[in-house]
């Protein structure tokens, strides 16, 4: 659509107000840049290789063993992280279970934690060195490999299950559960008629949700994996180690087909389902006792799995304070001195999401509000703007390396394709976070205003700025946490003196550097922590869009 066709796009629509010129500028300027950063970017990883260098690729024995790996672990850390998160949202949502919000708190801490973070705390607390494994219980653990990855995946992942399942479980009213009761059921059997049926929905849109992510897992792997190859690293060992980039191209490729599935059926899905079983005016009315034996049993899963979240924690911290990890205990502030000398890369860092937080931001915003407007090809702004949530973070790196390495938009090297590849990856979250903000304000407000003859700038600048306001500075926090934390698109496009904190990380665990890893592992978490209080701070307690928030 070229800018000498707008005059023709914008006078009276058949079904809302007059479009201006303005805004179809705006619209044109949006679509070129998702088409630039978004379609681009995934034609060039599909078209780079021949027919010859999938079939090449395909034929290899560590290629299908990634790939039988792959789904081997897919599988595995999907049902685990959802059956843990089972657990927890229904020790959230019962009442007569000990310790549910304690349990609540603690199931969140994972989602705050950087993506290699937690299976690096599981290498230092239970590996051949471990705190616990070797010098608590005097155990020789090699916790490399798939048995290290599951656990580390199960224990990362489990809280996107507890919050889908937990909103379903609230859906479901006492009333049903009571209803049994009534009719002569057990309170177990009640729950295993009534509310296990109607929470299966909720529970296999959790696990498409889980195996999107597990799919695409690049920092757990790299970290914990060893001889346990899968694709999301296999894609990287071939470009770094190999300077294999058709190979890389493949892998990813290949890697592409089983997420977008999995991100369609999961949106199809979900977006499908209603769970509530009574509307209407609430009630008072009581939850059915908790059978003791089931009370107990998810008593006792809640407190392990809580058991290894604060392991998590304790052995990042303590890492980065012991002397000499495995051999001197004494806590001191060495590493984090010579952690400052990786100021550069954590200032980098810092920069790189400042940006990449500020255009997912605003972006977001503006393609959110365009698609409320009346305007051709709507439903392509919205295709673009959500697809790069089904993209994983490999696949979106190795993207920008073919895209951008060569005029006319030549950027690798600087930090620009960082930034850019960051923002539009994270998108989707303020995409959708705004189109939940604008479904909640009236529209009889905007008439009002066009009846007094206000503009769409005016209308933009007192209306939906002010009210928006609160979903753009958390879009700009989520997408900073993400992005100063990000190992997975990053390690691809670092360069000399370009070089991001997530990556030096990366090197100093390979290099066993673990305690020096673990102090600049802990700067990101009280970093992360930071936002999260300035979010909470600045939102209140009357600001839905911020309490929501998640890194």
């Amino acid at each position: 659509m070229s800018v000498q066709a707008l005059p023709a796009l914008a006078g009276k629509s058949a079904t809302g107000p007059r479009i201006e010129r303005g805004v179809l500028v705006v619209y044109v300027i949006v679509l070129a840049l998702l088409v630039t950063f978004v379609v681009y970017p995934t034609f060039s990883v599909l078209r780079y290789p021949g027919l010859e260098d999938y079939v090449d690729m395909v034929s290899r024995t560590r290629w299908q063993r990634a790939a039988l790996n792959t789904a081997f672990i897919t599988i595995l850390s999907t049902l685990s992280a959802t059956l843990v998160g089972f657990a927890f949202a229904f020790a959230a949502t019962r009442r007569d279970i000990p310790g549910a919000r304690l349990f609540g708190t603690l199931s969140m801490l994972p989602l705050f934690a950087p993506p290699f973070m937690i299976a690096f705390a599981y290498l230092l607390m239970f590996g051949r060195q471990g705190l616990v494994s070797r010098h608590l219980f005097g155990l020789d653990l090699d916790i490399f490999g798939w048995h290290g990855l599951w656990l580390a995946q199960t224990i990362a992942f489990f809280p996107l299950a507890s919050m889908i399942l937990k909103g379903v479980l609230e859906g479901i009213h006492p009333s049903a559960e009571q209803a049994a009761l009534t009719l002569g059921a057990t309170e177990g059997a009640a729950l295993r008629t009534i509310t296990l049926p109607l929470v299966m929905p909720g529970v296999i849109g959790a696990m498409l949700v889980i195996a999107i992510t597990v799919l695409a897992d690049f920092g757990n792997a790299v970290v914990i994996a060893g001889n346990f190859p899968v694709l999301a690293t296999e894609a990287w060992f071939l470009m770094e180690g190999l300077a294999d980039l058709k190979g890389a191209a493949v892998v990813v490729g290949i890697l592409l087909l089983p997420a977008i599935a999995l991100f369609v059926i999961s949106r199809r899905f979900l977006g499908r389902q209603s769970y509530s079983t009574v509307t209407g005016r609430g009630s008072t009315m009581d939850q059915i006792r908790t059978p003791t034996l089931l009370k107990w049993v998810i008593v006792t899963v809640c407190s392990i799995v809580s058991i290894f979240v604060v392991l998590l924690y304790l052995g990042i911290v303590y890492a980065g304070l012991a002397d000499t990890w495995g051999s001197n205990w004494m806590p001191t502030l060495r590493h984090w001195r010579e952690a400052m000398a990786h100021s550069d890369a954590l200032w980098s860092s810092i920069v790189v999401a400042l940006f990449a937080g500020a255009l997912t931001a605003v972006l977001g915003q503006v393609a959110a509000f365009l698609k409320s407007r009346n305007l051709p090809f709507r439903r392509g702004l919205d295709f673009l703007a959500i697809l790069p949530g089904a993209l994983p973070g490999v696949f979106i790196g190795v993207g920008f390396v073919l895209s951008f390495n060569s005029p006319p938009l030549e950027l690798a090297g600087s930090i620009w394709i960082v930034v850019l590849a960051l923002g539009f990856w994270h998108l989707p979250l303020a995409y959708q976070a705004t189109s939940a903000a604008l479904d909640q304000i009236h529209r009889s407000i905007e008439d009002a205003a066009r009846d007094l003859g206000a503009s769409e700038l005016r209308l933009v600048r007192d209306i939906y700025a002010p009210l928006l306001a609160r979903s753009l500075l958390a879009s700009f926090l989520q997408s900073f946490v993400r992005s100063v934390s990000n190992i997975s698109v990053v390690v691809f496009l670092v360069a000399p003196g370009n070089v991001m904190v997530t990556f030096v990380i990366l090197q100093m665990i390979g290099g066993t550097d673990w305690s020096g890893a673990a102090a600049l592992t802990t700067f990101l978490l009280i970093l992360t922590f930071l936002c999260i209080g300035l979010a909470s701070l600045i939102a209140g307690r009357t600001s839905p869009q911020l309490r929501g928030f998640q890194p």
